[in-house]
């Protein structure tokens, strides 16, 4: 992973720890548990330290009671709006 797809990751992060706490006000360990999540992936995830995989997002937004659509709105709305994966050397 590069340096933008690093910090990508902890936006995504940062993001669902806050959807979570705000929420549910369920700490880590419990909405792991009771969501199938293992508590590591959870807890890396949040720390941006894995890229999430797509069933445990699927998982998050049924959590919610939420679509996937509706998650990843709310993931967005928490991520800088100017944020881009790639440089403008890239293009």
């Amino acid at each position: 992973m590069n340096k933008y797809e690093r910090q990508y990751c902890k936006f995504i992060g940062e993001a669902i720890k806050q959807l979570r706490i705000e929420h549910t006000g369920k700490s880590c360990l419990l909405f792991a548990y009771e969501n199938e999540i293992p508590k590591s992936t959870l807890s890396r995830v949040e720390l941006g330290k894995n890229e999430v995989q797509i069933i445990t997002l699927k998982k998050i937004a049924e959590a919610f009671g939420w679509s996937m659509s509706e998650l990843f709105q709310h993931i967005e709305s928490k991520i800088p709006k100017d944020y881009k994966i790639f440089n403008d050397d890239h293009y």
